[in-house]
């Protein structure tokens, strides 16, 4: 016998398997190989997808934020119109376009200098793919746009997010801790509030933790001697993405710094020339928005830098964007800042410092703060986390919309806090296993708790007061496309209403010089905002005091709405110049 040893030829390697070894193959990768993979993801996934959906049926029955009904008409506007207008204008914005070097204050196509383009630009697309979705025959129950665009698209970023923050993870920690972060991550309450919410959280979520993931990249290659070619890329991409963020929300920029701080640390000596080049990247990335906002209002950062003076000494919550008297004194806005800034940071620390996480991870996390981990990457990318998070509290304390943001760390908190955990455990030296499992399912569920509560009765109503969609697209209707209102929530009214909205001003002295020098005025809407004021300190001796006899029934003689009817058993009130709703 013949033995052929060390050489197997070609023709050996062409013979084809029988028809029971390749099943006895596929029966194998199905069992333990690649295919198992393949079938826990699948199934996994329609899992999340499931959940996704009986939430989103559940809790959801309209936006419910004001800033998500404004960014969504922006979008509309853009996908209609090929222009950053907006329907919503306010009495500051019009004073501030007027003294802009345009000098137009024209309430037509008024440019949008609150908000930046990224969110409205991604819900243009969705409106330009499907618009019949703003059909009238469709307009019953939910607002189909919202059903169909606004939340869908919040869901697939919060899904695209996901890929992000098992990646991140992995290369932070274990197989193990990047699986559990990647499923408390989508069983977060918090996740999905903001996803529903309209907001476009998701969207900036995705594009921080991206820039931050991407910046992990970079730190492990530089961090092994690679050649700059092996991580420019991932370079380039953390940078674009951080630009792409700040797009998103103005509010993103205090998250790049410590992104910067990351890299620094990885790349030591050779961070003096590559963190100014990213810096260079993110302001190219801005400066042609940046400009567009120069040329229109005179000012890089348009009015968006006013909104911290929202629940200040100078403003009683958002008066200051109803008034046209634009001019502030510096000494006494800064002293209404610092004021608004020391009050504030007390109230979220004592209040709303505990909804950035849920259960007993967000603990768990702040704990690693006083631990030190092994590797440096891990233990140097915490502090890049730390100052972002710092930096973006310190604007919050400013900034009222902030605070929302820093749910885009929870992620980061779930993988740290399963970390440590785990190094906890470790140290308990169980010597069950399954003692094991069970503690750390005791850990995921008191994290996952919210979310399985909100699937459960009771249900959550309609967002009324004050917003019913069927009321104010008919109200709307009453005027003419052309025709402007004046309302105290013009967001509503211009998204579910598609008309011209101007928010209105806190006296009638102010609404008459609008009427008579900017644009005449054919419909006035009150709604509980203002109807459900303190009577006394808001009504009868507030800022309101001078619309007071009009929701009483009083109406001027010379003022020029003098029809009108209640809604809704004297919730609401619209005032028109003649009688328009007796063929409706």
């Amino acid at each position: 016998m013949h033995l052929r040893l060390g050489y197997v030829g070609r023709e050996d390697f062409m013979v084809k398997k029988p028809f029971e070894s390749r099943v006895q193959d596929l029966v194998y990768n199905i069992d333990v190989g690649i295919g198992l993979r393949l079938v826990q993801i699948g199934v996994v996934s329609l899992i999340i997808l499931g959940l996704l959906l009986m939430f989103t049926a559940i809790q959801f029955r309209g936006l419910k934020d004001g800033e998500a009904m404004e960014l969504a008409q922006l979008g509309k506007n853009l996908s209609a119109q090929k222009s950053f207008v907006t329907q919503c204008v306010r009495p500051s914005t019009m004073r501030i376009l007027q003294q802009g070097p345009l000098r137009n204050a024209s309430v037509e196509r008024h440019p949008d200098i609150l908000h930046p383009p990224v969110y409205p630009a991604l819900l243009a697309a969705g409106f330009a793919a499907f618009p019949n979705a703003f059909s009238p025959e469709k307009r019953g129950g939910i607002f189909t746009p919202e059903q169909w665009i606004v939340i869908p698209l919040n869901h697939l970023f919060v899904l695209a997010t996901g890929v992000f923050v098992f990646l991140a993870s992995r290369r932070l920690f274990s197989l193990r801790i990047s699986v559990l972060t990647t499923i408390s991550f989508f069983l977060s309450r918090l996740v999905w509030d903001d996803s529903i919410s309209g907001l476009g959280i998701p969207v900036v979520a995705f594009f921080c933790i991206g820039s931050f993931y991407f910046a992990l990249r970079v730190a492990d290659a530089a961090g092994s001697g690679m050649p700059v070619g092996r991580w420019i890329v991932s370079f380039l991409f953390s940078a674009g993405f951080a630009g792409m963020a700040v797009l998103t929300r103005y509010a993103a920029l205090a998250v790049i710094p410590g992104i910067l701080l990351y890299l620094g640390f990885a790349l030591r000596r050779r961070a003096t020339v590559w963190l100014p080049l990213f810096l260079v990247i993110v302001a190219v990335m801005l400066t042609p928005w940046l400009l567009r906002n120069r040329k229109v209002s005179g000012a890089f950062w348009g009015a968006a830098p006013r909104t911290a003076l929202h629940n200040s000494g100078l403003s009683d919550g958002d008066m200051i964007d109803r008034t046209l008297k634009t001019e502030l004194k510096a000494g006494g806005v800064v002293r209404k800042l610092q004021s608004k800034f020391v009050s504030r940071a007390s109230r979220l620390v004592r209040e709303d410092l505990d909804t950035l996480g849920e259960g007993l991870l967000l603990p768990f996390f702040f704990a690693t703060f006083f631990f030190r981990f092994a590797r440096r990457e891990v233990h140097l990318f915490r502090w890049g986390i730390a100052l972002s998070m710092i930096l973006l509290f310190l604007t919050a304390c400013l900034f009222d919309g902030a605070f929302r943001l820093l749910h885009l760390f929870w992620p980061f908190a779930i993988a740290y806090g399963y970390s440590f955990f785990s190094i906890l455990l470790d140290r308990l030296q169980f010597q069950l296993r399954l003692a094991r499992i069970a503690v750390t399912g005791i850990v995921m569920l008191s994290s996952a708790f919210p979310f399985a509560a909100a699937l459960l009765p009771p249900r959550p109503g309609i967002p009324y007061p004050p917003y019913i969609p069927l009321f104010i697209t008919s109200v709307s209707g009453m005027l003419e496309p052309n025709e402007v209102m004046c309302t105290d929530m013009p967001w509503a009214t211009a998204w579910y209403g598609d008309r011209v909205s101007i928010y209105l001003p806190p006296s009638l002295d102010e609404f008459y010089e609008i009427n008579d020098y900017y644009k005449a005025v054919k419909g006035l809407y009150f709604t509980t905002l203002t109807r459900d004021q303190p009577y006394a300190r808001g009504l009868r001796t507030g800022p309101y005091k001078s619309w007071f006899p009009i929701l009483e029934g009083r109406i001027p003689n010379d003022f020029p709405l003098t029809q009108g009817f209640p809604l809704n058993n004297l919730d609401q009130l619209f005032l028109s110049d003649r009688i328009r709703w007796g063929s409706r």
